[in-house]
């Protein structure tokens, strides 16, 4: 752009002065000319005025007084986002105080001149009272709620507290920038220098103080271990339980509901801290391995113990059948004296059936069970001819007869199975289609006798389920329920103790320190086909939720036991810092910068100093692996307390950044802004 001399003074002029007349560019410059003598003048006459009030105040001796004076005027200045000279400069031209009356701008330019003068006269207190205004405000805004940054969670990560602190700083810059500009343009241009530095700065303070706390957290935590390692392993505890999103009290609950250890309902988290611990030579290294594989060792008797609770004995297999038996028989008796006693039509259904080879072979068997008994058919049936002059008189079954060839029946159809695969031949399931026929007819007219069966259905129903059970875990879980909504009460109960039989063979093949969950719970069909076992929801749930805790002592076991050497080594450099943050390295300076991924670092080789001493470890051991109510209850207490001072502890460190963020950014954006 084109310079101009005017009154001794360069002054820029736009490409539009080149295409005036010249009449009209001499207009301009007689125009600028007057401006600047004017402007000229009031300024000379403004510096003379501080001048002499400088110096009256040099003459009085008044160091303390001016330091405070830049001081104030300083913080004012900031606290008012850059309008401490206007609001000054129009109080004088309301009331004549510290200014002329009625004279705005020429009172705006001395406020202007003694600012420059006292950043220049005292620029230590001048620059303090402008940190101070920026301490001010922010407490001021913090306490409004009105402070991002401030306002964050307290377990907000660092990408969060950058943002909130970039846009505090943005909008408290802007915010000076605009008050403190001349004019229109000027304020626009400066606001959005001032955004642009506040939010430098306000986003560089959260890294600078990781940075800073990288460094300077190993050197506390070596010391704190020394000084305190039951408090320092609460600390390392409580850490890993944010890791995992959770809190003291909610594992606390979750060890007295389950019966699990710290380590257990923690997670990946608190298991790997409990497996370096065995890395550290000391007592934990020697205990943590035998205390776990003890437990490890009891997992079949626990497994046992539920399956009993909520399933069936598993180790009274032989005894709950003749249990079941005697139960049922005793329940059914008075069933079967009333179906014994109802009539059933000798219908041509059942004429029918004992007509068929199978009918008469199972009629054949049914009186010698019924002439050993000494209990003969009791029903007789009159055939009247259809002319009505005859009639022909026989004995026929009676309810009880037809319980007999019931019987017969099972006994040919049994024979007719398989001893291996349980298959029935092709004439066993003829047979079986026949008596399900029969059945069907008798119950309709002698409702009284399907009761009876169902508490009932004889010893070798009772051995068809335990059987039954016994192979019901590779049977698809669609041929589960359909065979377990056919029995009864005592059936259902034989093929529970049928399948907690096979669970017990189950965990017994395995080894002490095995998994024995995987032989009996791995996969989506026996899940399902052992929820069809189960007599109710509750009962299930109870039994699933022991099996999911197991799972998780098994997986705290498989941490601490699977590693190593190798991995035993890199444990301790992953909670060292080493590895991670040493991975991490350029990722962070990237993301943060080469000043804080640098501090990081180093924070990593500082934390070598060692916090996981011996005796911390051991302390983090118990912890982690105490199982008993009342230590829980008071590992839930210490880790409450912890947790308390973590969230205020972050609390706070916000807020100080926050402060911190406008103390630099008010200093800075005035120096920049020239005010």
């Amino acid at each position: 752009m084109p310079v101009l001399e005017i009154n001794g003074r360069d002054v820029e002029v736009d490409d539009s002065f080149l295409q005036m007349s010249p009449d009209q560019q001499n207009a301009v410059v007689d125009e600028i000319a007057a401006s600047l003598s004017a402007e000229s003048a009031e300024s000379q006459s403004a510096r003379r005025e501080l001048s002499a009030l400088t110096q009256n105040a040099a003459n009085r001796g008044d160091t303390a007084g001016r330091d405070i004076d830049s001081f104030m005027r300083g913080a004012a200045d900031v606290a008012t986002f850059g309008l401490a000279d206007e609001m000054a400069a129009a109080g004088g031209a309301l009331t004549g105080i510290d200014g002329k009356f009625g004279e705005y701008g020429r009172n705006l330019r001395v406020q202007r001149v003694m600012q420059d003068q006292r950043d220049m006269a005292d620029p230590i207190a001048s620059t303090a009272g402008r940190v101070a205004g920026g301490v001010a405000t922010a407490a001021g805004a913090a306490r409004a709620g009105l402070s991002p940054l401030a306002n964050l969670p307290a377990r907000a990560g660092l990408g969060a507290r950058v943002g909130a602190g970039a846009a505090e700083g943005a909008a408290y810059g802007g915010l000076y920038g605009f008050g403190s500009g001349e004019g229109a343009l000027d304020r626009v241009t400066d606001a959005a220098g001032g955004a642009a530095m506040g939010g430098a700065i306000g986003g560089a303070v959260p890294i600078i103080a990781q940075g800073v706390k990288s460094v300077a957290k190993p050197v506390t935590d070596a010391v704190k271990a020394r000084v305190n390692p039951g408090g320092y392993a609460n600390q390392k505890i409580a850490e890993r339980l944010a890791d995992s999103n959770m809190t003291a009290s909610q594992a606390a609950a979750r060890m007295d509901r389950e019966g699990l250890s710290l380590a257990d309902v923690g997670g990946n988290s608190t298991r790997s801290l409990l497996r370096t611990t065995t890395n550290i030579p000391g007592k934990a290294q020697d205990t943590v391995g035998s205390r776990l594989t003890l437990r490890q060792m009891g997992q079949g008797d626990r497994l046992k113990a539920a399956v009993s609770r909520t399933l069936a004995d598993p180790d009274g297999y032989l005894a709950a059948k003749d249990d079941i038996a005697a139960t049922a028989q005793q329940l059914a008796k008075p069933l079967y004296d009333q179906a014994y006693r109802t009539p059933v039509h000798y219908s041509e259904t059942l004429e029918g059936i004992l007509n068929t080879p199978a009918g008469r072979e199972a009629l054949k068997r049914a009186e010698v069970l019924a002439a050993n008994e000494q209990v003969p058919f009791q029903q007789l049936f009159v055939n009247v001819a259809d002319d009505g002059a005859s009639a022909t008189v026989k004995r026929v079954p009676d309810a009880r007869g037809w319980d007999y060839i019931k019987r017969a029946m099972d006994d040919m159809i049994d024979a007719g199975k398989d001893s291996i695969t349980k298959k029935l031949s092709n004439e066993a399931r003829i047979i079986n289609s026949l008596k399900d026929r029969m059945l069907s007819e008798i119950d309709s007219v002698n409702p009284a006798y399907k009761a009876a069966r169902q508490a009932w259905g004889g010893q070798q129903s009772l051995d068809n389920a335990l059987e039954f059970g016994r192979d019901a875990m590779s049977q698809s879980p669609e041929a589960v329920r359909r065979q377990i909504a056919k029995m009864g009460p005592a059936e259902k109960e034989a093929a529970r103790a049928g399948a907690a039989e096979w669970i017990r063979n189950a965990i017994d093949q395995r080894n002490f320190t095995q998994n024995a969950i995987l032989k009996f719970f791995s996969n989506r069909q026996q899940v399902k086909n052992l929820r069809a076992l189960f007599d109710n929801d509750a009962q299930f749930k109870t039994f699933r939720q022991t099996i999911f805790a197991e799972a998780k002592k098994r997986a705290t076991y498989e941490a601490v036991k699977g590693n190593s050497s190798t991995a035993r080594q890199l444990a301790d450099m992953a909670e060292a810092g080493g590895l991670r943050e040493g991975a991490e390295f350029v990722g962070n300076a990237v993301r943060n910068g080469p000043i804080s991924a640098t501090l990081q670092w180093v924070g990593s080789r500082l934390r070598m100093l060692g916090g996981l001493t011996p005796e911390v470890a051991d302390n983090i051991a118990q912890r982690l692996t105490a199982s008993r109510p009342e230590a829980v209850r008071q590992i839930a207490s210490e880790l409450a307390r912890v947790e308390r001072a973590q969230l205020t502890a972050a609390e706070r460190s916000n807020a100080i950044q926050a402060i911190v963020s406008r103390a630099i950014t008010a200093p800075t954006v005035a120096a920049i802004s020239g005010n």
